[in-house]
């Protein structure tokens, strides 16, 4: 059975991951940062772009929570 998005548990990251990251940057935290927003920027740019905004426009009643 497949676990929907809403009562999946968030994704933790290690302190592993967070040193390797700044480990790629030479130690610069401020360049790893950046790299990282920059990286956040493009995947919302790209499902942005993958979205039909006309059929998401006509759709949007179909979305709502009532109650």
């Amino acid at each position: 059975m497949a676990v929907d998005d809403e009562n999946r548990p968030p994704e933790t990251v290690t302190e592993a991951e967070i040193d390797a990251v700044i480990y790629e940057f030479k130690g610069d935290p401020r360049a790893a940062i950046r790299a990282l927003l920059h990286d956040l920027k493009m995947l919302a740019e790209d499902h942005a772009a993958t979205v039909s905004k006309g059929y998401v426009k006509g759709q949007l009643w179909a979305v709502r929570k009532f109650g």
